[in-house]
C-alpha cells in the first residue's frame, strides 16, 4: 500500500501555475504503438482530462511523413488531412473540438503565455522551444500544403474538429517558433487560433473519451 501511494505521488509533477498532472502512457492495439499522455484538472470545468502529449503517428489514407520521408514519424508524427484526422482516433480516443483546444490553452496561460507552458524543450527553431511544464510537449511538425511540406522546426499545427465559418475550413491552433533577434520574441510565447484548409495536413493530439 505504502508503495502504491508513492508511485502515485512519484507520476505527479506541478506547473508554475500549481496545476497537479499526472503522466501516462496509451497503447494503440491498431499497431501496437505507445505514447505518452498527460491528464490534468480543468480549472473551468473541475473535469479530469486526458492528452496524448505525442504526435499521432497511425498510417492511413490522408496522412503523410513530413517531406515523404518516413524517419520524420519518429519524433514528428504524421501530418493528417481533416477528414483523414477524423478517422485515425483508436477507440475510446477523439479529435479534439476548438473548445477543448481553448480550455487545454486557458489552463496553461492562455493565448497569450500558453506556448511556453506547452512546447517541448528542444526542436523549435531559433531559440523557440518551450519549457514543457505542461508535459505537453507540443512539437513543431510543419504542414502539407498542396503536397509540398513547409516550416519544420518553426511552426507546430493542430487539428480541431470544428468546421470554421469558411467553405472547406476548419479550426486549427498552432505555435510560433523562436525567431530572428529582430523579431517579436513574445511570439514564441503565444498560442494563435486560425482556420486551416481542410486539404491540408498537419498534426494531430488526441482526447481520451
Amino acid at each position: 500500500m505504502k508503495q502504491h501511494i508513492l508511485t502515485l505521488i512519484a507520476a505527479l509533477f506541478f506547473t508554475q501555475g500549481g496545476i497537479a498532472q499526472s503522466s501516462g502512457t496509451f497503447t494503440d492495439a491498431r499497431d501496437g504503438q505507445t505514447y505518452k499522455t498527460i491528464s490534468f484538472q480543468e480549472a473551468s470545468t473541475g473535469k479530469t482530462v486526458t492528452w496524448m502529449a505525442q504526435n499521432l503517428n497511425y498510417k492511413g489514407e490522408g496522412s503523410y511523413a513530413y517531406d515523404d520521408n518516413e524517419n520524420n514519424r519518429k519524433v514528428m508524427g504524421l501530418l493528417y488531412t481533416w477528414e483523414a484526422a477524423k478517422k485515425a482516433c483508436p477507440n475510446g480516443w477523439h479529435l479534439p473540438t476548438d473548445s477543448e483546444w481553448a480550455m487545454l490553452v486557458n489552463q496553461f496561460g492562455g493565448m497569450d503565455r500558453a506556448g511556453e507552458a506547452l512546447k517541448s524543450v528542444k526542436g523549435w527553431s531559433e531559440d523557440g522551444n518551450g519549457t514543457n511544464s505542461s508535459g505537453f510537449n507540443a512539437l513543431p511538425g510543419g504542414i502539407r500544403r498542396k503536397g509540398s511540406y513547409h516550416v519544420l522546426g518553426f511552426f507546430g499545427f493542430f487539428w480541431t474538429s470544428s468546421p470554421a465559418g469558411a467553405e472547406g475550413k476548419a479550426w486549427g491552433w498552432n505555435f510560433h517558433y523562436g525567431g530572428p533577434p529582430s523579431s517579436n520574441k513574445q511570439n514564441l510565447t503565444k498560442a494563435f487560433r486560425f482556420d486551416v484548409d481542410v486539404a491540408n495536413g498537419v498534426s494531430v493530439r488526441l482526447v481520451r473519451d
